[in-house]
């Protein structure tokens, strides 16, 4: 029988399942993978920073409202022996970007001075990380129509060599730079195109974390799907819509999406039983709903038990009825 895998090897893969929670928003869940990683690198390989890990960990705790946290845990990643930033080396294009999302525009456009990234630059793969914190920090400093052209340049490369994670990231700043450019139709359809591809994959962090211009022109697209009829699908809109929810950290409280409490449940619903929810009040099968949150029907039927059992619902019509009358669902 095959051996098992070797410490640093089952690090990484808790590092991968927290990336992988901390895209899709689930934060305590993220939390929890990255803590579990980082104990393992730090048990088995003292003395190196597990820097992957930690940068994980300082999105998840921006995300939860505990900037300090953030820092923090992005200042102990840089501690690691310097290496030339790029694909394989995300660290300091990552740490710069944190810096942005936290308002130190100055910081990070330092960085791509010294970096030696241009606006005027024909980008290439490895350093790609590079010119998407470039592109943010052009729209930091409203230079949209440097962005716009730069962002043409790596959402074409992106979309030319079938690179899914970088088309969704590219297309939805290029999104962001069409609006800054006051393109808001070509934005809003930008977003639609690129939400397309991405709600089936999971991603809603790449979209939180651009903040509130991402927010802005989410709205956007929401009052022009109401007037244009089906579009983006309703599960996808409601948990980008949680994800700009964010409260600050405080002890006991990880995750900065956690719902708000309704006094007369004694047992209240996660973000996740509310997202199902709300896919169950637009009539969606447990299949459907399956197949929008990438997971398994058991897993949405034990959700949709969970939902019935917390609402007191003898059924899905019943409980949708229930969450009404509760202000949990529109």
């Amino acid at each position: 029988m095959p051996g098992r895998p070797p410490a640093p090897t089952v690090a990484l893969v808790y590092v991968g399942l927290a990336e992988v929670a901390y895209q899709r928003n689930e934060l305590d869940d993220a939390l929890r993978y990255v803590t579990e990683g980082i104990a393992l690198e730090r048990q088995f390989l003292p003395g190196t920073p597990p820097t992957a890990g930690l940068v994980t960990l300082a999105w998840i705790r921006h995300a939860a409202g505990d900037p300090a946290g953030a820092l923090r845990a992005i200042g102990e990643a840089g501690q690691a022996p310097p290496a030339p930033a790029g694909v394989l080396n995300p660290f300091p294009a990552q740490r710069a970007r944190l810096l942005l999302a936290q308002g130190d525009v100055a910081a990070a456009a330092r960085w791509t001075r010294e970096t030696g990234l241009h606006a005027g630059d024909q980008p290439h793969y490895p350093r790609e990380p590079g010119y998407l914190v470039l592109a943010r920090v052009l729209l930091a400093q409203q230079r949209p129509a440097e962005a716009l052209a730069l962002l043409e340049r790596l959402y074409a490369a992106a979309v030319a060599q079938h690179r899914a994670g970088s088309v969704i990231e590219a297309g939805a700043l290029r999104a962001l730079a069409l609006a800054a450019c006051n393109q808001d139709a070509d934005a809003v359809n930008a977003l639609a195109d690129v939400l397309t591809l991405a709600c089936p994959q999971g991603y809603v962090r790449v979209f939180a974390d651009e903040g509130p211009p991402m927010a802005a022109l989410l709205a956007q697209l929401i009052r022009a799907q109401r007037a244009d009829g089906p579009g983006v699908p309703l599960g996808c809109l409601a948990r980008l819509q949680r994800a700009f929810d964010v409260r600050p950290a405080t002890p006991g409280h990880r995750s900065g999406t956690a719902p708000v409490a309704v006094p007369s449940l004694v047992e209240q619903l996660t973000s996740r039983e509310l997202e199902v929810l709300e896919m169950l009040a637009a009539g969606r099968s447990n299949q459907a709903i399956a197949s929008q949150l990438v997971v398994t029907l058991d897993t949405v039927k034990k959700h949709v038990s969970h939902i019935l059992g917390k609402l007191g619902a003898a059924n899905r019509t019943e409980a949708v009825a229930r969450a009404r009358e509760l202000g949990l669902i529109a």
